[in-house]
């Protein structure tokens, strides 16, 4: 089980620094993950890639961050984020290139979850919509649909914060 979790570790961590808030949350988010990994373990189908299905819980477990998150949100103040990912996740040694990835995570906050999940892993994480479509049961033409919402929501943040 060691094994598995210090080869997998530094990917997922590298997926959900993009959901966490901060530091905690990431290490949290990560936890998270592998305990779900273990006790969905029963359910794994041996001719599916594991790192693949390890992936799609801790999208899930991403995605039920956003949402919990969300909630929380509308009745209890919380602190702002901690916008700087930990050195072992980095997405960018660049100082330039860590305040823009910081930018783009603020700005992902401000959508509903299922957007932010959707754009994330689409636009960051590189997944294809089929990819997308088959991890949330939704139908191609749907995923796509979304796809669209979500961007133009986002064009709209970006208008409004004159940032286009």
């Amino acid at each position: 089980m060691t094994a598995l979790v210090e080869r997998h570790q530094a990917a997922i961590a590298r997926l959900l620094w993009r959901f966490a808030r901060s530091p905690a949350d990431l290490d949290d988010l990560v936890q998270e993950t592998f305990l779900r990994m273990v006790r969905g373990l029963p359910s794994w189908q041996p001719q599916q890639p594991f790192a693949h299905w390890l992936l799609r819980i801790a999208t899930n477990t991403g995605r039920d961050y956003f949402r919990r998150h969300t909630v929380r949100r509308r009745w209890h103040a919380e602190p702002a984020p901690d916008a700087s990912p930990p050195d072992t996740v980095d997405p960018a040694a660049d100082p330039a290139a860590r305040a823009a990835a910081n930018e783009v995570k603020t700005l992902l906050a401000a959508l509903p979850p299922d957007e932010r999940t959707l754009l994330t892993l689409h636009h960051l994480e590189g997944w294809g919509l089929a990819e997308i479509a088959r991890q949330f049961d939704w139908t191609l033409t749907a995923t796509k649909l979304r796809t669209w919402r979500a961007r133009r929501r986002l064009r709209a943040l970006l208008l409004d914060r004159d940032l286009l």
